[in-house]
């Protein structure tokens, strides 16, 4: 057991708290029994876990350890104290594990004959991406492209706030450029999203292979992907409100396109 604060694989995961540790290491921080078994059903291959029985509160956290020893995953169990230190959480459940990496490149994208693509443009918050991540998992995204994004996909916040669901959505980094040239190639319509036009999401036609794309939440879109689009569409507001939160957005667009294609078929 690890009892010392001192410890190098106390230190080591501590580190990996900043991304150029993550780059260096090709891992990343999975914290949390949820998290970690959604690992486990995509079949992500943990380096090895650390574990606190002191935090454990019901028997899922003893279930996953079992399925970790199974697949032979390396186990350390870690003091409560040291635990603290190397969880992210103000109230940690007693399970953290270490997982590899992959690569997050355009051309590795493989999307379906009916595709659905989800593109977030500049987005910043590690909160939101993975907000972004539940909803886009919910409703069936074929692939999630996050364009000159200001944050680090494999950060700790979006792993949590995802529930782990960046397991189960494929996603790409790339340039703008590249991702309009991605789209094109593979005969998707383009919707760029905007408070500033008029025309409903409500009246569009999302049964055929379609790409949405969203901005920021301080600056939305600018012309780029406007002129890039085929169609520009809004989310109506009766309210005071001008704007909604991204995965707010993001989860009334792909109701309705889930709507469709369901009605459709």
């Amino acid at each position: 057991m690890i009892e010392s604060f001192q410890n190098q694989e106390v230190k080591r995961v501590v580190k990996l708290r900043r991304a150029r540790i993550r780059r260096k290491e090709r891992l990343f921080v999975v914290e949390g029994c949820r998290e970690i078994q959604v690992g486990l059903r995509s079949e992500i291959s943990f380096q090895q876990a650390f574990f606190c029985r002191a935090f454990f509160a019901n028997d899922s956290q003893e279930e996953a350890l079992a399925e970790m020893r199974e697949r032979k995953i390396p186990l350390i169990e870690v003091a409560e104290g040291p635990f603290e230190k190397i969880s992210m959480r103000a109230n940690p459940d007693g399970l953290l594990a270490l997982a590899p990496t992959w690569e997050t490149g355009i051309e590795d994208l493989s999307l379906g004959e009916h595709p659905l693509v989800l593109v977030v443009d500049g987005i910043e918050k590690p909160g939101n991406l993975g907000a972004v991540l539940r909803s886009a998992e919910a409703f069936g995204v074929d692939a999630l492209l996050c364009v000159d994004p200001s944050l680090d996909l494999f950060n700790p916040n979006v792993i949590r706030a995802s529930q782990g669901l960046l397991f189960r959505v494929p996603v790409a980094v790339c340039e703008r450029d590249r991702a309009v040239s991605f789209l094109r190639s593979r005969h998707l319509r383009i919707f760029s999203t905007s408070a500033k036009v008029e025309q409903s999401y409500w009246k569009m036609d999302f049964t055929e292979p379609a790409a949405i794309v969203l901005g920021s939440e301080a600056w939305g879109l600018d012309s780029f992907w406007l002129e890039a689009s085929d169609e520009q569409i809004t989310i109506p507001m009766f309210g005071e409100a001008d704007s909604l939160n991204l995965s707010v957005a993001v989860g009334c667009l792909l109701s309705e396109v889930k709507r469709q294609r369901q009605f459709e078929t």
